[in-house]
């Protein structure tokens, strides 16, 4: 007798295993809520995935710029800020010194007070960082890429600070010089020579206010950076949880359609067998 499975349509059989398995996954996909597990099984969305990794792991890279800029950015506005509250000492103690009622031992003092601070500002501007380097690193300022095209120098180089100050006249000065001009002028010089210093202790208030103040809005920079990136890196997850979550109401839907596609498939491959099975015995 001829076999009846022989005469069993192939695609038939076929029709209902690729229902079956397409039923499979879409449980599958309900019990992981993840709608894909293949790059094949959803090519598109997998690109954009593999898209927003490469650009969420950039991000993460400057994220971590940001926080190293900042630490070195903040470090560098306190620095400056101590020595800019040293600047305003500096130019009280010369203006008691070109009072000419006081004596030459109260001016010594004032010398003394003097020579403290620029100790201090010799110290400050040689200062280590958080990660022993420079804070105030001599050569071109070190910078940190932050964006795309951004770039920011987290702490201004020891020239800038320290080695080009603007004293007028189209004049420039160091500021350990210029402490050394104020000292010898308090110690032994005119009044024309004090007044003169009066004039130096008001160009180094200008300086380290402005030196400040590029910190300050530095800081806030990279503060505003830092959270367009964390929302930005917020935005790539909810894509991405949304391009692999599985959607459950469409695919019990899914399901059912593949369920009742199935039933009928059956039904019409049961009675396909049967009609065979009576050709074969008639």
């Amino acid at each position: 007798m001829e076999s009846i499975n022989r005469n069993r349509p192939a695609s038939a059989i076929q029709h209902q295993k690729l229902l079956t398995e397409l039923m499979a996954k879409t449980q599958d996909s309900v019990a992981t809520g993840r709608s894909f597990n293949k790059p094949s099984e959803a090519p598109s969305s997998w690109l954009e995935i593999s898209s927003l990794s490469r650009q969420s792991t950039i991000e993460e890279s400057w994220i971590n710029n940001i926080g190293r800029a900042r630490i070195l950015a903040q470090q560098a506005e306190s620095s400056l800020d101590t020595i800019s509250n040293g600047v305003a000492r500096t130019r009280e103690l010369l203006i008691q010194a070109n009072n000419e009622t006081i004596s030459s031992q109260d001016r010594e003092v004032i010398a003394l007070e003097l020579e403290s601070l620029r100790e201090q500002f010799a110290h400050l501007t040689q200062a280590k960082d958080s990660y022993g380097g420079d804070l105030f690193h001599a050569g071109d300022p070190i910078q940190m890429r932050i964006d795309t095209d951004v770039l920011v120098t987290p702490s201004p180089n020891l020239q800038t600070v320290a080695g080009s100050i603007d004293i007028g006249g189209g004049s420039t000065d160091t500021l350990d010089q210029i402490m050394v001009g104020m000292i010898d002028a308090v110690r032994s010089g005119t009044a024309a020579d004090r007044s003169t210093q009066l004039d130096r202790a008001s160009s180094l208030t200008d300086h380290f206010s402005n030196q400040l103040a590029r910190q300050g809005l530095l800081v806030n920079r990279l503060d505003q950076q830092e959270q367009r990136l964390e929302q930005s890196q917020l935005a790539f997850t909810e894509r991405r949880v949304t391009l692999e979550r599985t959607d459950v109401a469409e695919a019990i839907s899914r399901f059912q359609s593949l369920l009742v596609n199935l039933e009928a498939a059956q039904r019409i491959y049961a009675q396909s067998s049967s009609n065979s099975l009576i050709q074969l015995i008639g």
